[in-house]
């Protein structure tokens, strides 16, 4: 699933119980960056192709394009807050420390932030919240001072923090090779047998536990690879559409078609001619 925000800027909290309905969010990709603090309650997320497992205090970063899904895990409720932005918002940090840290800050992961720096967080979160949900004439000034600050407590938490990265979910490390072995070779003629073989994994329960661990089914995971990339191309390049599809994976111009117009809702030549789908 494709999604957009109509602004350059958004701040929300989330509550969910862990309830089936609730407790799962469709896989999507969307082209502005989003981060969120989960405040209470246990998450698993698959972002691009690697599996995170964490909780209260950590803070996820999806830069945008990356195609990833949440599962809320364990008891009781789940409460995060989601911070949606454009890159134009961030130019300022570009000016003042380089594109380079700015690049190294929206690396997908997850972090772990020092418990005595949580309330700093909660209390800039809260100042955003407040600035987004009551705006005013300086509004908009206030929300890009607080979300510079954000970023920049990231990327001091990345250059100068012990153990504040997150280590991938090691509880399915043997998914997790499998979900970057499909990354990288998504564009050639991947088999659910032939992945069960080259891992000493049972086919069906590779399907079973792969979709346990990262939300997709193993074959819905190769065709939303192959449309992201597509995406890609189609904006990027003057390539045919049928070159596109044969280059991205698909050995069929029309089940190409039909597949990106299932997971974006338009067509490849349509979304082509409009760049804010």
């Amino acid at each position: 699933m494709f999604q957009d925000m109509s602004k350059d800027f958004d701040i929300k909290k989330i509550r969910r119980s862990n309830t089936i309905s609730e407790s799962n969010c469709e896989p999507h990709v969307h082209p502005f960056h989003e981060i969120f603090y989960l405040s209470s309650g246990e998450c698993t997320s698959f972002i691009d192709h690697n599996i995170y497992k964490f909780g209260k205090g950590d803070l996820v970063i999806v830069p945008g394009g990356c195609l990833h899904k949440t599962v809320y895990t364990g008891k009781g409720i789940h409460e995060r807050i989601v911070i949606s932005f454009r890159q134009e918002i961030t130019d300022w940090i570009k000016e003042q420390i380089g594109a380079e840290y700015l690049k190294n800050c929206m690396v997908p992961g997850v972090i772990n932030i020092p418990e005595k720096r949580r309330n700093y967080v909660d209390s800039l979160l809260d100042k955003l919240m407040f600035e987004n949900d009551t705006p005013d004439i300086l509004s908009t000034a206030f929300i890009k001072a607080g979300l510079v600050e954000l970023l920049l407590f990231i990327i001091r938490c990345k250059e100068y923090e012990d153990n504040v990265i997150k280590e991938i979910d090691v509880d399915n490390r043997k998914i997790q090779e499998v979900a970057t072995y499909i990354f990288e070779h998504y564009t050639e003629n991947i088999l659910l047998e032939d992945v069960a073989d080259k891992f000493d994994m049972n086919k069906s329960f590779l399907s079973k536990r792969f979709k346990t661990a990262t939300g997709f089914g193993f074959k819905e995971y190769i065709i939303n690879l192959r449309i992201q990339n597509a995406c890609r191309l189609l904006l990027e390049t003057n390539k045919s559409i049928t070159d596109i599809a044969f280059e991205c994976g698909f050995n069929d111009s029309n089940y190409f078609g039909d597949s990106f117009r299932k997971i974006k809702g338009i067509s490849p030549r349509k979304y082509r001619k409009n760049e804010t789908f």
